[in-house]
């Protein structure tokens, strides 16, 4: 007589999965979600919770897809008083090589991160002219 067959639910994503990410801004705050979907092995289902998120700057492989899918925009620094460049660092937690960086090149930030990142600036009395 055969086993009775149990359904497996993977514990990593299948060549199937898809993988979703982005960034919002609420009430005021820099946000990021990601979640996995797959209606084949059900990775991201609801029992299996492949859902995540948080504030801020998201973990480099949320990051990196919100730029593939969004693009960035260049946001010039060089010249900017600290009190625009504290913002850049409480926002985003940049580390002060990251933000010396960014003074140097220019921070790239996506769509979103430039809207908040700019409200920011100008509700503090500076103006950003992405680039």
């Amino acid at each position: 007589m055969p086993e009775p067959m149990t359904p497996t639910l993977y514990c990593e994503p299948c060549p199937r999965c898809v993988f979703h990410a982005w960034q919002l801004i609420e009430r005021g705050r820099l946000l990021w979600r990601s979640e996995w979907e797959c209606d084949t092995c059900g990775f991201g289902a609801a029992e299996t919770c492949h859902l995540d998120g948080g504030r801020g700057l998201p973990p480099a492989e949320v990051r990196a897809a919100v730029v593939a899918a969004e693009g960035t925009v260049l946001l010039p620094l060089r010249g900017a008083p600290a009190p625009a460049l504290k913002v850049f660092r409480d926002e985003l937690g940049l580390t002060m090589r990251e933000l010396l960086a960014a003074i140097r090149d220019g921070y790239r930030a996506t769509p979103v991160e430039a809207r908040h990142l700019t409200a920011l600036l100008q509700e503090s009395g500076f103006t950003v002219h992405p680039g």
